[in-house]
């Protein structure tokens, strides 16, 4: 059960970042907090000054402007310093973003196969896991609307990414390639530093690798993308997990 815990991990993580932040602040003066609000505010301008990554990430706007849903599989490595440990998990991808009562959500759905059965749901009121040995999905609600901004800007919303990351020139030599360094300590609390590669041709992610605080290192590699098929809306409720697959 060591990838459940980590995805618990990654649910807290949503729920006390903005408690860690409000610490932070608490914690320092008025004139630390001043240094690094303009140190914050000298990286975002470094980072809006590139017109090459500012072209690539409009590009990749266009693409995905008209995307409604998506599918995919994914592969999952796992590497783990602390416990010396490598995994590798298998599963199915779903994506949906929908208008209700006037406004646009995204949900997100991982169906893991491999090893070992499992369910989480990314949603805008928060986040959703469900093993096998659950009788009942647990929930874990969001504190507010910065959580969904933060997780679906890096599947669909290349242009929001800025709002969160330094974004930079990924180490790979494929044009849609970005480095992403946290700026806010919401952010941070989710990885330390990622790396994304969006395809060519749908604009969707093909790679999205994030480094933990811990150390952790997670691989996501997705292939067999389907674009704008129907997908049900009750699949990204918690209610359709209280039934064992």
């Amino acid at each position: 059960m060591k990838r459940f815990f980590m995805l618990s991990f990654f649910a807290l993580a949503v729920l006390g970042a903005e408690t860690e932040a409000k610490t932070e602040k608490a914690n320092s003066s008025p004139a630390e907090i001043k240094l690094k609000q303009e140190a914050a505010a000298a990286k975002v301008e470094t980072a809006k000054t590139d017109p090459q990554i500012d072209k690539a990430l409009l590009e990749l706007g266009a693409k995905i402007k008209d995307l409604r849903t998506f599918t995919a599989d994914f592969t999952q490595l796992d590497i783990d310093p602390l416990f010396m440990d490598e995994s590798t998990h298998k599963g199915k991808l779903s994506f949906l973003r929908a208008v209700m009562e006037g406004k646009t959500n995204c949900f997100l759905r991982f169906d893991y196969t491999e090893p070992e059965k499992s369910v989480t749901i990314l949603a805008p009121l928060g986040v959703v896991i469900y093993t096998d040995d659950m009788t009942e999905p647990q929930i874990s609600p969001a504190r507010d609307g910065n959580s969904a901004d933060v997780i679906f800007s890096t599947f669909v919303s290349p242009a929001a990414l800025k709002r969160h990351y330094e974004v930079l020139p990924g180490k790979s030599q494929k044009p849609y390639s970005f480095r992403l360094v946290p700026k806010s300590a919401f952010a941070k609390s989710f990885f330390t530093e990622a790396e994304v590669d969006f395809s060519e041709k749908t604009g969707l992610p093909e790679r999205l690798r994030q480094i933990k605080i811990n150390g952790q290192d997670i691989t996501l590699n997705f292939s067999n993308a389907e674009l704008n098929a129907q997908l049900p809306v009750d699949n990204f409720d918690a209610a359709s997990l209280k039934k064992k697959p």
